[in-house]
């Protein structure tokens, strides 16, 4: 019976004697899906119906450089209508629990996600992250969930899809997306390709 109470007791006991930083790790360390914390349930059927949301724990390296062109919107929930930039998009450092750096460029804008998570099976992979990203010749900044999928073929990323999900914003002018509404993109020749001009 001690034993048993003993058994019990340890996880309280780590986690009020652990402290949580940039080395902490914390289980479980594969996930095989975005977690309801990061997109509902509820938004990840939205998004799915405009692009592919791949699951399992096994997904393809995608570290590199990369260029997204022409940056194609295929749905906003907002009902917006307009051109975009091309996507300079970095993936850096990902490691055997699938978690990765991750960066991108588009005009002036630039936003920098402090972890990026890997999912997916064989040559199918979606990463998705928390990202602060600002503007500052346009006068905003915001947090937002990037979700990027797609099929990597060689030196490629074919089937490339990315999508943001707006949560927080400052706004000056009020040219960014509001918040809870969502923007899907694809590549619109297919294929993102890798690039060298490193920022």
């Amino acid at each position: 019976m001690r034993k048993f109470t003993i058994i019990l007791m340890l996880p309280i006991l780590l986690s009020g004697c652990m402290k949580e930083t940039d080395e902490t790790v914390l289980l479980p360390v594969r996930g095989v899906k975005i977690p309801e914390a990061v997109l509902s349930a509820a938004e990840q059927d939205a998004l799915s119906e405009y692009m592919p949301i791949y699951e399992g724990g096994t997904p393809p390296n995608i570290e590199g450089d990369w260029l997204a062109s022409p940056m194609t919107l295929t749905f906003a929930s907002d009902n917006y209508a307009g051109d975009f930039y091309d996507l300079h998009w970095r993936v850096e450092r990902q490691n055997g629990r699938n978690l990765a750096k991750y960066k991108e460029w588009q005009n002036t804008a630039s936003a920098l996600g402090k972890e990026a998570h890997i999912i997916g099976e064989g040559d199918n992979f979606t990463m998705y992250t928390i990202e602060q990203s600002e503007n500052e010749a346009r006068g905003w900044s915001c947090e937002q969930v990037t979700i990027i999928s797609g099929t990597r073929t060689g030196d490629a990323v074919e089937g490339y899809y990315y999508a943001v999900v707006m949560r927080d914003k400052t706004d000056e002018r009020g040219v960014i997306i509001e918040p809870d509404s969502y923007r899907v993109f694809t590549d619109g020749d297919g294929v993102s390709l890798p690039i060298t001009d490193m920022k």
